[in-house]
């Protein structure tokens, strides 16, 4: 009979997070690199989370590889990024712009500028994300990982894992105050960016330690979800802005309708803003408690 290595039991589940990261992205990518939406979104997202986990093990692991696995998904991420705040802008146009009493004409203008942006960065894409460097991610990641990473210690990845967290959360509460009562969308950028890291940290963090608290998880996604509208937003309201520059002096009756458009998209960032001004308590509460359980080594889960 043969007798398992109390070694290998260990890094099981951490290897196990990494190969499910790993392959959603790579499940997602073929059908990105085609132009299809929801992929885009699914690849992108998962890229996200197989970076957050792969510092963790490499760290662990004292491995080289992993490292330079995680620049190429920063890569990856980077090259999704644009195509899908410009699919989003073109669900909000569809959205919005029959509220704002905009007509199809105009729609189809800015439609037509967003689409021929996306393909640009579609194009972009593509060079970076290729069958080749596809396989490569999973040769590096997915091959030899049941082997490679066999002297990481579980114990030592949940604390990697937990002081990530906590660095993540004291970045979130500078963010946080640095907004103010003044819109100011590149604040809220950076609080949605950091929101970003913190949750997927804290999915990480949760995973190793096999808790079901899903609660400040939740709260973060919200949180995120509502500074990307906002985000979203921006993006098309600065899409159709430069469209009626461009069409100011060849058709002033299409730039002013398109004013219309502007004006709905600023209310709902301005709305959107207030919204986060009421719960920015609450976030930096949050954020202390998981900097609090890093910095005196408890675990920000229960079982």
């Amino acid at each position: 009979m043969t007798v398992s290595n109390p070694s290998m039991q260990r890094t099981t589940l951490p290897v196990r997070l990494l190969r499910q990261r790993l392959l959603s992205l790579l499940d997602a990518l073929p059908a990105a690199t085609s132009g299809d939406v929801r992929s885009v979104h699914r690849a992108r997202v998962a890229s996200r989370r197989l970076r957050e986990v792969l510092p963790v093990l490499a760290e662990a692991a004292g491995s080289d590889d992993l490292d330079r696995a995680g620049k190429q998904v920063r890569r990856i991420t980077r090259a999704l990024g644009p195509i899908r705040e410009l699919d989003v802008a073109i669900g909000h146009l569809a959205e919005m712009a029959p509220r704002a009493g905009i007509s199809e004409r105009a729609v189809a203008r800015v439609r037509e500028h967003l689409s021929a942006e996306r393909q640009i960065h579609r194009q972009a894409m593509l060079h970076v994300i290729t069958p080749a460097a596809a396989a490569r991610l999973h040769h590096q990641l997915h091959d030899p990982a049941s082997h490679r990473h066999q002297l990481a210690h579980h114990d030592g990845e949940q604390r990697t894992a937990r002081r990530r967290s906590g660095q993540r959360a004291l970045r979130l509460r500078i963010e946080l105050r640095r907004t103010s009562a003044l819109y100011d969308p590149e604040r809220l950028h950076a609080v949605r960016v950091a929101t970003k890291k913190l949750r997927y940290a804290l999915e990480v963090e949760r995973e190793l330690t096999k808790s079901r608290a899903m609660a400040r998880i939740n709260r973060l996604k919200d949180l995120q979800d509502a500074l990307g509208e906002i985000h979203d937003y921006e993006i098309l309201l600065d899409r159709t802005r430069q469209v009626q520059t461009e069409l100011a002096a060849s058709d002033r009756a299409m730039a002013t309708e398109l004013g219309a458009l502007v004006r709905s998209l600023e209310d709902a960032c301005r709305d959107g803003h207030a919204a986060f001004l009421r719960n920015r308590h609450t976030l930096l509460a949050l954020c202390n408690s998981i900097i609090t359980a890093a910095r005196d080594g408890r675990p920000t889960f229960t079982m």
